[in-house]
């Protein structure tokens, strides 16, 4: 086996950062694309909820299945793995004539990213850096930054006339040079997993913290999610904005967002991890709900609550890994996956609320999935044990 050292970081580093611009586009062309697939295939917003569904629990299902594949083969298989699979979701999207073929399309190009995200997170923290810590809050970074680009860009674009299958085209050819590059260059073998962990980890799912933070994870995730696949609809729908000015209040969630994880870190050192998710989750909470009832004049206000969403998932991740210890990994995988899959119902039941009793009210669903991550929260933190010194918290098996 070759050892770490002897493989280059910093050419994997530039591999993963770019993988998360790949995985930023994937995740922002569904939202922003919503009024042009409904035009273009003659859907309602229940019909694209089952276009959002089947990608969440592709991601949900292959996160979790990409995670078993990198024990087996390594990370570099797995990876170039996700590439392919990815390139051909892209080509079905591009060529699709009907909504059947954008659902298989959009599923089988969200297995490829779970592919991707499965080996980021795994292939990150791993490598010989100075801080992990500052490393995987770059690539966290590279997603944002991504996203706010995004978001403004495209809308631009699509306002000026540019036609939805052109921004998959050049995702395409951006997802095909990173692939080359990664035939390119070496990256650091897997080692073998630890078997008692393997065997911990299967009483996991009898520990009753693990279902709160599945539930903390979904409904947060459902919230994360749902701005990202109905803002931009609930605005074209509900107050006939133009692509471009939707894209404004996109990208400003996204950028307050991308803003509030740069120094997340030093504000949840300061206050406590959970503390911190608590205050984040309730004012994210109040200005979902706040610019929802304002109406039109609301939007700044939604837009600018992307800030309070910011910590709230990278901080749980991190409560994870320190009360369930050793299992940490498994824990995640199994959260993740469960959460997804949440989330993925919840924003199917959105986009069947957007029909049935209209955009603005439909989209209080946000508001509601944050009280409910400010409420398992709570439940979480009552349930670990050395609640008095947060950082300190460990489940013993």
């Amino acid at each position: 086996m070759k050892n770490k050292k002897e493989v280059k970081t910093w050419p994997v580093v530039v591999l993963l950062l770019m993988m998360y611009v790949i995985v930023a586009m994937s995740d922002n062309f569904k939202g922003i694309f919503v009024p042009a697939f409904k035009s273009e295939f003659g859907i309602d917003n229940t019909q694209i909820g089952y276009v959002l569904m089947a990608s969440l629990f592709a991601y949900a299902v292959f996160q979790y299945v990409g995670g078993i594949l990198i024990g087996k083969v390594g990370y570099k298989k797995v990876i170039a793995l996700g590439f392919l699979i990815a390139m051909a979701a892209i080509g079905v999207i591009v060529s699709c004539k009907s909504y059947i073929l954008l659902i298989a399309g959009l599923f089988i190009l969200h297995t490829g990213m779970a592919m991707f995200n499965v080996g980021v997170n795994t292939l990150g923290p791993v490598l010989p850096v100075a801080s992990t810590a500052v490393l995987m809050s770059m690539i966290t970074f590279s997603y944002g930054v991504s996203s706010t680009t995004i978001q403004k860009l495209v809308g631009y674009l699509l306002f000026r006339g540019v036609a939805w299958r052109n921004f998959f085209i050049f995702m395409l050819c951006a997802t095909g040079a990173l692939f080359v590059y990664l035939l390119m260059i070496k990256i650091p073998e897997k080692e073998k997993d630890d078997s008692n962990v393997k065997m911990n980890a299967s009483e996991l799912w009898k520990n009753k913290i693990l279902w709160l933070y599945i539930l903390l994870a979904g409904f947060y995730l459902a919230s994360d999610y749902g701005t990202g696949n109905w803002f931009a609809n609930y605005m074209d729908e509900g107050y006939g904005l133009d692509a471009n000015n939707r894209a404004f209040y996109v990208s400003l969630f996204f950028g307050t967002m991308t803003f509030g994880r740069l120094i997340g870190g030093f504000i949840a050192d300061k206050l406590g991890h959970f503390r911190s998710i608590i205050i984040f989750s309730v004012l994210a909470t109040v200005f979902i709900f706040t610019g929802v009832t304002l109406g039109e004049s609301g939007l700044l206000v939604i837009a600018i609550g992307g800030f309070f969403f910011s910590l709230i998932f990278p901080v749980t991740i991190t409560t994870i890994s320190t009360v369930f210890k050793d299992n940490a990994s498994y824990a995640i995988g199994m959260i993740l996956m469960a959460g997804t899959l949440i989330s993925m119902l919840v924003n199917f039941f959105i986009g069947v609320l957007n029909d049935a009793i209209g955009v603005q009210n439909a989209y209080y669903a946000i508001a509601v999935c944050l009280g409910l991550t400010t409420i398992f929260t709570i439940c979480v933190r009552k349930n670990v044990e050395g609640n008095k010194d947060e950082k300190s918290v460990c489940i013993h098996e």
